[in-house]
């Protein structure tokens, strides 16, 4: 049983902080030379070989604050190239959710969502041209997939989405994580094909890290539960106890032995993610052992910020396994 909640701080203890862009020096360096509108420099990092180095490194770029108000330069200087393109495409999808119409709790205006509407249409007809261009961008997939999210489109067209992603690179994690989002009850999926998605990905994906998602659609079903227990409850605190059924516990070790546990797994750039997100589940689940194994890889170092959402949290998770190791 879990012995404490959140809101305790942690004792007497050097608080480590979260690793900031997965410990990657040119993911940081990206994010640096954006905010001073260097692109030279920040084509160079993102025209890696690497694909998955790729799709994080996007991801960098469109959580970047400040990029709507140069972007267009390299657009026209740069005619020949779909980079910059793509780049103005997935920081307008990625910030639509920062405008009022992205409102979940009943506050957005038809007139806030028709601003968000037009906002998303116009990042859809850049990624348009991206693809027409260069169709073999997965990265410009995975945001066509995440705007069909935003803009509540029918599921039929979230899966065509996802499918044309993963024709190209079938084991794109975010495009995965993307699609578990898509499918979820409070996206307008439902919770068996949720689970559904995660299984069937996991058993088509062995070595890597798309089984996680098993993981990743537990913890999902635990945050709806909570909301469907207590409407309008702003807290929304999980039930911790979810995870000591053996049925689940067993499904998400099951999971991890196709995963960061399979022979064929390599660690890469997104290996801290899966780590993190096992260890919160057999934590939970009490599989103390296997948690633990999964702390001493993360230390110091490899923290990532979700699932534990702060620092406290995980020290005190960590402490509770280690305690519970005899």
């Amino acid at each position: 049983m879990w012995p404490f909640t959140k809101g305790r701080s942690a004792a007497d203890e050097d608080v480590p902080e979260f690793c900031h862009f997965l410990g990657d020096p040119a993911a940081e360096r990206l994010r640096f030379v954006l905010r001073k509108r260097d692109w030279d420099t920040a084509r160079e990092i993102l025209t890696t070989a690497d694909p998955e180095h790729r799709s994080y490194y996007v991801r960098v770029a469109a959580g970047t604050l400040g990029i709507e108000k140069w972007i267009s330069g390299p657009i026209r200087e740069e005619p020949g190239s779909v980079l910059p393109l793509l780049i103005k495409a997935v920081h307008m999808v990625s910030w639509s959710w920062e405008l009022p119409g992205a409102a979940t709790d009943g506050t957005a205006t038809d007139e806030d969502r028709a601003i968000m509407t037009r906002h998303l249409a116009r990042a859809e007809e850049l990624l348009d041209e991206v693809l027409e261009r260069s169709p073999g961008d997965a990265d410009a997939w995975m945001y066509k997939l995440e705007a069909s999210r935003a803009l509540h489109l029918p599921l039929v067209e979230r899966w065509r989405r996802f499918e044309r992603l993963v024709a190209i690179d079938p084991t794109h994690w975010y495009g995965h994580e993307e699609m578990l989002w898509c499918l979820r009850p409070d996206w307008g999926g439902n919770t068996p094909a949720m689970f559904d998605f995660a299984r069937t990905r996991a058993l088509a994906c062995p070595g890597t890290h798309v089984p996680a998602l098993v993981a990743l659609a537990h913890r999902a079903h635990t945050w709806n539960l909570a909301r469907a227990r207590k409407p309008g409850d702003r807290d929304r605190t999980l039930d911790l106890t979810y995870y000591e059924s053996e049925k689940v516990m067993d499904e998400i070790w099951d999971a991890a032995q196709l995963s960061v546990w399979h022979d064929d797994y390599r660690e890469t750039l997104l290996t801290p993610i899966v780590w993190n997100n096992f260890a919160f589940a057999f934590t939970y689940g009490d599989f103390h052992k296997p948690a633990w194994s999964l702390y001493e890889v993360i230390g110091t170092d490899w923290i990532t910020e979700h699932p534990w959402d702060d620092i406290d949290f995980f020290l005190k998770s960590r402490t509770y396994t280690q305690d519970n190791l005899d």
